[in-house]
């Protein structure tokens, strides 16, 4: 059963997009941002943009149920146990959409496409859905400090292009002290000569804690630097779930692969321009 859409935030302007490509099948586009200019002017230098309650009713409920779902089938299958490793502990679960079709709400979810978009460009694609689980009472649920998306040389050869992706964060349940916030460091994803040492759990001056309710959206660029706080013994499961927007002639990323004749590649094969674009099956040279 789909998810239920969100309600929208308020739709904050409109860019009109052309696509100078001979190939492009729609190269004129407007996009409605659901998002001010001065909220994404914000999201480029800070790195991040919140969006409190963007799930909620019928539409979390569904989401939380099919990952609940999605794990629990994991779990027969493989007897997977919680992993404890100090850097990231925690259950991951990759390609998402490819195990249940509530998370194909995704695909029409204009609050996160928009600002994707309003950020990459018209053209961008899911490129994987993401679950992390963490559990009270059990060692090491968290992660070191990181970034998502970083292949910066140094020197900066003349051409080099930038990888930049829009990771949309959503949490299943609440960000508190006891489920553990996540942390991040404004500005940090434009520091391309800085590396970030193996298991750096420190606090950092310039760190801002953020704790929101369920149902919240978390947008990062991914270079950004973020960890996430211990889930405590005394607090609660914590569900996240990662969308990974990126523009649609960038690869997928190397861990897990979509079925030959599952639910993606189904889509995929049913759906429209738009819904294609959105899988990485069209919108590239």
């Amino acid at each position: 059963m789909l998810a239920s859409l969100p309600e929208a935030p308020a739709v904050g302007h409109s860019i009109d997009y052309t696509i100078h490509s001979p190939d492009a099948k729609n190269p004129h586009r407007r996009i409605e941002v659901h998002a001010t200019p001065e909220e994404l002017r914000r999201f480029e230098a800070d790195g991040f943009l919140v969006r409190e309650r963007l799930f909620s009713g019928e539409a979390l409920e569904h989401l939380r149920a099919a990952l609940d779902e999605v794990v629990e089938a994991e779990a027969k299958k493989d007897g997977f146990a919680v992993g404890t490793s100090r850097r990231f502990g925690g259950v991951f679960i990759r390609q998402l959409m490819d195990r249940h079709a509530a998370f194909h709400t995704f695909l029409d979810c204009a609050p996160m496409i928009s600002v994707a978009r309003a950020m990459l460009g018209p053209q961008v694609w899911i490129r994987d859905t993401v679950a992390r689980v963490t559990y009270p009472g059990q060692p090491n649920q968290e992660t070191e400090w990181h970034f998502h998306q970083r292949v910066v040389p140094s020197p900066l050869p003349p051409w080099f292009s930038f990888p930049h992706i829009v990771d949309a964060l959503v949490y299943l349940d609440d960000l508190s002290d006891a489920t553990g916030p996540i942390c991040v460091v404004p500005g940090s994803h434009k520091r391309i000569e800085s590396d970030l040492p193996d298991d750096d759990f420190a606090d950092k001056p310039d760190q801002v804690a953020l704790r929101v309710p369920a149902g919240s959206v978390v947008f990062i660029h991914g270079n950004l630097w973020h960890r996430a706080m211990p889930t405590l013994p005394h607090g609660a499961r914590r569900r996240l779930v990662i969308a990974g927007f990126a523009p649609t002639w960038m690869k997928a990323p190397p861990h897990g692969r979509i079925a030959e004749d599952g639910l993606i590649a189904r889509k995929i094969k049913a759906g429209g321009d738009e819904t294609r674009e959105l899988l990485g099956a069209q919108g590239y040279y």
